[in-house]
């Protein structure tokens, strides 16, 4: 038997870095975004500023996925 599972998710952009998740079956989205180092890092990438809400990065959240 094999088992099979699809993920329904609905990704809304904001400006700059900011992005929204919107997961089928829970009420409360997902933010995703830079921050801290990884902000830095960008800024001097792209020599401009990031600026908005700092969030967490998708890499933070791949980390926490795995973590456990």
């Amino acid at each position: 038997m094999a088992i099979v599972y699809t993920s329904r998710i609905r990704i809304e952009k904001h400006a700059g870095p900011h992005r929204t998740a919107y997961i089928a079956g829970f009420d409360e989205p997902l933010h995703f975004g830079i921050h801290g180092r990884i902000k830095d890092f960008y800024q001097n990438k792209y020599g401009r500023e990031m600026t908005g809400p700092e969030y967490p990065a998708t890499l933070d959240h791949i980390i926490a996925g795995v973590a456990g």
